[in-house]
């Protein structure tokens, strides 16, 4: 019987012990791929036209973290919320009965949601773009966004919005003309 002699490995390849490493290194980078391409809260649609828009003396984060406190004092459950990504989501909310919910109702115009955008300006500065939105009528058939439109002038959710806005203007001042 001839012994087998081992081959030099030529260079460049791996052994497997090192060839899992890189297996399981990969692995890992794909998943975080993943999770980076599932992206975060912030959704991709801008705020509607007629949103309310200011500019605020404060950073992105601790705009939403203030209109987080002051939506909350309000009533409102909130359904997302990433002060790192600059947004806020309310649940829907009856401004006739005054509790959240009613994202069925068969009075659409009475339930609205809020949602907040904050985006940095400069240095200390933000642009908070405000949205007081109902729909136009509820279909399950299609995205809720696309039956969304901003609340009339002088409605309840206006009126809502107004006093969270008016809260940060108060915490953190506005720019100088």
């Amino acid at each position: 019987m001839r012994k087998q002699t081992a081959r030099p490995r030529p260079k460049g390849t791996m052994t497997t012990g090192s060839s899992r490493v890189v297996g399981a290194a990969a692995a890992l980078a794909v998943a975080v791929a993943a999770a980076c391409a599932s992206g975060g809260v912030r959704p991709f649609f801008q705020p509607l036209p007629g949103a309310l828009v200011d500019t605020v003396m404060a950073d992105p984060a601790d705009v939403i973290t203030e209109v987080t406190v002051l939506v909350a004092a309000e009533g409102l459950a909130i359904r997302w919320n990433s002060s790192a990504e600059g947004y806020l989501e309310t649940e829907w909310y009856d401004v006739v009965a005054r509790r959240p919910g009613g994202e069925n109702s068969l009075q659409p115009q009475d339930v609205i949601k809020l949602r907040f955008f904050s985006d940095p300006v400069r240095q200390g500065e933000t642009r908070l773009a405000s949205e007081a939105v109902t729909r136009l009528t509820v279909d399950p058939s299609m995205p809720s966004r696309e039956s969304e439109i901003i609340v009339p002038p002088g409605h309840p959710g206006e009126q809502i919005l107004r006093r969270v806005i008016a809260g940060v203007r108060s915490r953190f001042g506005t720019p100088p003309p």
